[in-house]
């Protein structure tokens, strides 16, 4: 398969009058460094996109259970509803974590956990989309981006673990949850 080669330019932040950069150099040559955040900002986005399925799979199995008897219904709120790009991340998250709230499926603070980690994953999907990756002279690289104001992430290995293991958890407490809807069957939240 064509691999893209396309151009790119990445914007320089040079410090005046004794500034330190607020990144850190590392020890890797600069386009490798490029080619390892350009991977991952990749990686986070595919990674946000596999999140908001799973939360509509939870969604559909917590609301219909898994019986085929409401396979259609199922299929449909997943299709027509749910799936539509008229709902967005930020929608799919509160649905779920409303359910999971409302049911008392996991406990309280792992629901808490849960939603502090969708939520940043949800605000660095949208750093990786909308945001400029710059290098700074003497230091390492930062992605700027607005979220409510103007903000920057220091992209180094401390943060690139961190999101390796907020994603990680999240996905488990996802499964986990999708998993216990197959043994439960439909729940209302009347119960």
């Amino acid at each position: 398969m064509k691999e893209l080669q396309l151009p790119k330019a990445i914007p320089i932040r040079f410090y005046l009058n004794d500034e330190q950069p607020k990144s850190r150099a590392l020890d890797e040559d600069f386009s490798v460094e490029m080619a390892v955040i350009e991977k991952n900002g990749s990686e986070i986005l595919s990674s946000a996109i596999m999140m908001e399925d799973r939360m509509v799979e939870a969604v559909s199995k917590i609301l219909f259970g898994v019986s085929a008897k409401n396979g259609k219904n199922r299929e449909f709120f997943v299709n027509e509803i749910m799936g539509t790009s008229d709902f967005s991340y930020a929608f799919k998250r509160r649905v779920f974590t409303r359910l999971l709230e409302q049911l008392e499926i996991i406990e309280p603070d792992e629901t808490k956990r849960l939603k502090t980690g969708l939520n940043k994953i949800m605000e660095w999907r949208n750093a990786f989309a909308h945001g400029q990756v710059l290098y700074e002279h003497n230091g390492g690289f930062v992605l700027q981006y607005f979220s409510g104001g103007h903000k920057e992430m220091i992209l180094d290995d401390d943060f690139f673990e961190n999101v390796e293991s907020t994603i990680r958890n999240c996905l488990y407490t996802c499964n986990g949850i999708i998993q216990s809807q197959k043994k439960h069957g439909v729940r209302s939240c009347n119960e």
